[in-house]
Order: C-alpha cells, then structure tokens, then sequence
C-alpha cells in the first residue's frame, strides 16, 4: 500500500521516533509503581495489614498482565493514538459503534486529565515533605504553596512537551532508570540503616481496622494496590509515533507492568521488614510516611531530604509523561470530530510536531480543577480517585464487547503476520480482566471504613455522575458530529496488513481532505 498523502499546508506531522525501550520508559514513569505502593501504606495496613499489602499487590499484577494482555493483542491490529475507543469502534456492531467509542473516548480522557493533575500533586507533596525534614520540622505545609509547587511543575512539564519532543525519547529512557536506581538505592538504604520486622510479620500478619469484616476489609486494601497499575495504555495514545507500532505497543505495556510488579514486589518486601513503628510513620508531619520511613532508618535529615527528592523527580517525569498521552489522547479524539472546537485542536504544530493546542488544554484544564485542592480535602480525594474508575473503565469496555461479540470477530482483521494473539488463552484471559475491573470499580465507591461520616465519605461516585450529565448533554447536542476514526488513513495500511506503511495521517487527511484543502473525488 502507498504512503499516505504529505501534510497539508500549515500542518505537521507526529514523528516516529520513540523506540521500544521508550514506551517502557514513559509508561512506567507514569505508573510510579513502587513510589504510589509505599504512598498507599497508610491506607492498606489498617485495611488488611501485610496479607493484603503483598498478595494483594500480586493479585493486582496478574489480574493486570491480562488486561494488558488483551489490550495489546488489539493494538496489534490498530496501533492508533485513540487506543480504547478505536478498538471499540472497529468491535462494536454499527448500530452502536459510534455512541460507545465516544463514551469509552471521552471516559478514557477524564481518567488522562485527573492522572496529570494527580500526578503533579504527589511531585508537589514530595517537594514540600523534603522541605519539612531538611528544615528540622520548622518549614509548614500549606495548601497554597502545594498548589503553587504543582503549578510549576505542570508548567515546566507543558513546556517540555511543547518545545521538547526531540528529546522526549532520552528523557523518558532516563526517567526508567532513574525509577530504578531509586528503588535500588532507597531500598539498599533502609535495608542497611532500619531496624527489622520478623518473617510472620512480614508473610502473615493481617489486621482489620476498618469496620468491614475481614474480607472486605482485604478487598478494600487490595484496591489501593491497583492505584499503582494504573497508566499502562499511555504506551496505545503513542503509537502513532512508533516506528513500529504494531509490534511495540503490545510488548510496551505488558513490559511496563512486569516491571511495575518485580519493583513493587521488592519494595513492598522492603517497607514490610522496616516499617517497625508504622505509627509514627503514619502520622508524619512530611505527609509522606516513605520519606519519614527513610528519616527515620538514616537518622540523616540531609540524606532523607535528597532521597525525598529523588522520589519528587520521579513523579515530575511521571507528571511529563502524562501531559504527553493525553494531548495525543485529546489530538486522537478532536481528529475523530469528538470535542468541541475539533478543526481547532486537531491540528499538529508545523516544526514542533506536536499538538501544541491539546497540549495547551490538558494544561489550562488542570490549572483549573488543581483549585479543588485548595477547598475541602473529601473534594480533591474524590477527584483524584476517580482516576482509577475512568481508566479502568476504559480498559475494561473493549475486553467486554470483545467478549459479548465473539473472539472470532478477531480473525477478519489478522494475518499470518500479526505480531500477537493470545489464542487459546484469549478467553480466559479476557474473562479474568473483565472481571476483575468490573469488580474493583464497584468497590472503589465504598467508603474505607465504617462508621462513615460526612467528612470520610467516598465522593466518587458524584464526580462521576457530573461526568455523565456533561458528557451526556454534550452527545445529546453534538454528538452527531462525531465519526469515528478511518484506520486506514491514520496507520497508512488495512488492519492486519503488516506490509502496509505505517505513515500517521495528519488530521485533515484522516478526515479526506487533500493538502489543498479539498476533499478528493
């Protein structure tokens, strides 16, 4: 098949330039795996003690591998920057493809848009939790200079992403290894310095704290180690800047979750053996029981404090990675004629090769919703966790139509060259992520302990159904304008023709409009 028409006059072109190693990169620095496990401590050791810390998080890993998984066996069909709703739309029957590709779309860019804001508040936090241990206690934590400190981060993140995408393919290699000399060294470090716990502790110690009976209080702890999963289709929204698409993405995010696993396993091993006064360390005045736990092992305010950073810049290029995905997420849908101003956003940035304006809104969008943080904390809670149920959500609805359309809708699109398919396994592996998403995204709603006051109570569940009255009325009125996605403009081949050129297509040529403007005859 020929390449796809040159880019129309004042339009550019994403560039394929990031390599295997690089979505890996990019996809585990956005997933902070053993960083948001060691955040999580306070929650899941009232909730379950150690039993559900560690085998909860091993649950986690393989329930994930299978969905990542079975997403990775349909990017290998249609590697496009849309990912979810793209595979929804080419599985879904036509009475129904468009209306739930742009629900899945539109679910999968709220889960993008919190995770930034999400993201650059941990960056945030870990900066101002190395303030109070390197000023001896005398530094305060405030909201607003939180706040402030998450404005310069996303800033300097959306310059980066705007006038650095040459080197986005080294920062995000960088940022892989620097996560994993972090984890290396912080976990050396408390190994050496900490006292111990014993084995039982460690293996078998369960707790319940929360109200719940024991089983639910097991699956509630379980939930927080998901938190740490969670990210892995950043590598799907990049695609269309891979050389070879195909082939990578699928490895990409599977590889971006084994790597979460083997690193949040020995983390986790590590807090459980040198975490011997967990209540001092919940109750820090850093806010962050890691870096009280790493005070507390070195006794050196000054090795605390640059350790505490470490984990700060960690989340700064987690932080850089998001910015990325959801503007080619945004790019992806405005292509398709799904958000509002779509000729406007669906425009890639002559010389820079990036779209600059969905670039520009993931910015200004968390500018804005950053403010929850600075109201009451069960507000921004409810927020932030709401990433979780939208991504997982996003995840999870290709898997289902999948399921309810039959396997062998498959084979129409493969050929002998089809870089992966699960096979056999493919029922029961997409049974097991299915389930386990549906699962936990009903149990993410509960409370996390009882009795539940106003103040504690789980707000999820109203961000999401504000997120359901402003996606609906926007369907209701505009939704007759959105298309869909042409696979073969984008990737520049049929799906399953791995022969085929794989030329992203600029918007206007996804749409039939030649470099003139025109729509060709």
């Amino acid at each position: 098949m020929a390449p796809t028409e040159p880019p129309a006059v004042g339009e550019g072109r994403l560039q394929p330039r990031l390599s295997r190693l690089t979505m890996v990169a990019l996809t585990f620095a956005i997933l902070n795996t053993w960083i948001a496990l060691a955040g999580s401590i306070g929650l899941v050791l009232p909730s379950g003690g150690s039993v559900s810390f560690l085998y909860g998080f091993l649950f986690c890993v393989l329930c994930n591998l299978a969905l990542a998984a079975s997403l990775g066996e349909m990017a290998a069909i249609w590697p496009t920057a849309g990912g979810q709703y793209h595979f929804v739309y080419a599985l879904c029957a036509e009475r129904w493809r468009r209306v739930v590709s742009f629900w899945v779309g539109w679910t999968n860019i709220a889960g993008w848009l919190t995770l930034v804001t999400t993201e650059g508040f941990f960056a945030a936090q870990f900066i101002q939790a190395a303030a109070v241990i390197a000023s001896n206690g005398t530094y305060e934590i405030e909201a607003w200079r939180t706040y402030l400190i998450f404005l310069a981060v996303v800033t300097f993140t959306t310059g980066s992403n705007i006038w650095g995408n040459r080197i986005l393919g080294r920062w995000n290699d960088a940022a892989l290894y620097w996560s994993l000399l972090g984890v290396v060294v912080i976990s050396i470090v408390l190994l050496a310095t900490s006292d111990k716990n014993d084995a039982h502790y460690v293996f078998a110690e369960f707790s319940n704290e929360t109200g719940w009976s024991d089983g639910m209080a097991w699956i509630l702890g379980l939930l927080q180690s998901a938190l740490s999963l969670i990210g892995f289709d950043a590598a799907l929204h990049m695609t269309e800047e891979m050389p070879r698409p195909a082939e990578d993405a699928p490895r990409a995010i599977i590889y971006a979750v084994i790597v979460g696993g083997v690193t949040g396993v020995a983390f986790i091993l590590v807090i459980l053996f040198c975490i011997t006064d967990p209540t001092t360390v919940l109750s820090t005045p850093t806010n962050m029981p890691i870096a009280e736990l790493i005070l507390q092992g070195t006794k050196s305010r000054a090795a605390a404090t640059v350790l505490t950073l470490m984990l700060a810049v960690c989340f700064i290029n987690g932080t850089n990675g998001c910015v990325t995905s959801s503007s080619r997420l945004l790019y992806a849908m405005a292509r398709d004629k799904g958000i509002v101003y779509h000729r406007y956003f669906a425009h890639i940035t002559p010389k820079l090769d990036v779209p600059v304006r969905t670039i520009v809104f993931t910015f200004i969008f968390n500018v804005l919703f950053g403010l929850l943080y600075l109201g009451p904390s069960v507000a921004f809670s409810a927020y932030a966790a709401s990433t979780t149920i939208f991504l997982n959500v996003s995840y999870v609805f290709p898997v289902i139509t999948l399921l309810v359309r039959g396997r062998s809708i498959l084979r129409q699109y493969r050929s002998e060259r089809t870089y992966f398919d699960l096979g056999r396994a493919g029922w029961a592996l997409n049974i097991v992520a299915a389930v386990f998403v549906v699962v936990t995204s009903v149990f993410f709603c509960f409370p996390t302990g009882l009795p539940v006051s106003g103040d504690d109570m789980n707000y999820v569940v109203v961000v999401i159904g504000i997120f359901l009255i402003l996606v609906g009325t926007y369907w209701i009125v505009n939704g007759s304008v959105f298309e869909g996605p042409k696979f073969e403009a984008i990737i520049g081949r049929a799906p399953g023709d791995e022969e085929g050129v794989h030329t992203p297509a600029t918007a206007s040529e996804s749409n039939g409009i030649d470099e003139k403007g025109e729509i060709p005859i």
